[in-house]
């Protein structure tokens, strides 16, 4: 499952009500070469990855006329992966609970970023993140 697969883009959906962010990512979207573009959410310690049918269109903000808006933006933060193979997948899950996943790492050739979820929402942060003593890293089962 996207092993050996060279990534291409990044995006992220965000949340805004009155224009006002709620959550700057609620969905990450990554592009790779032969999958083609996926979505990766995390709640209630289930991470999904899901192959997207079409590209997640970019859409700002000022382009949405309602109170509830889900613009779609470029992730450039992690323009350093792009191009980079994916050389495995890891798990952030807390230690003996079934449904404890708070995150996932992305190992690449050169270093790897990782997309952690806080209340809700996903957070972006390259390298392997220092997390609670009860939070363990582990080879995503594909």
């Amino acid at each position: 499952m996207f092993v050996g697969e060279s990534l291409k883009d990044f995006r992220y959906r965000s949340f805004y009500i009155d224009r006002e962010l709620i959550c700057r990512t609620i969905v990450f979207f990554l592009q790779t070469s032969l999958s083609g573009w996926v979505s990766l959410t995390i709640g209630e310690g289930t991470i999904t990855l899901s192959l997207e049918d079409s590209e997640p269109l970019l859409l700002d903000l000022a382009d949405i006329d309602d109170e509830f808006a889900y613009p779609v933006q470029a992730a450039d933060e992690l323009a350093r992966y792009v191009g980079q193979k994916i050389i495995d997948i890891y798990e952030y899950r807390i230690r003996g609970i079934e449904d404890g996943s708070v995150g996932v790492y992305f190992e690449c050739e050169e270093g790897g970023f990782s997309i952690l979820e806080n209340e809700g929402c996903l957070c972006v942060s390259h390298g392997i993140c220092k997390a609670d003593e009860d939070v363990i890293l582990t080879k995503l089962k594909g």
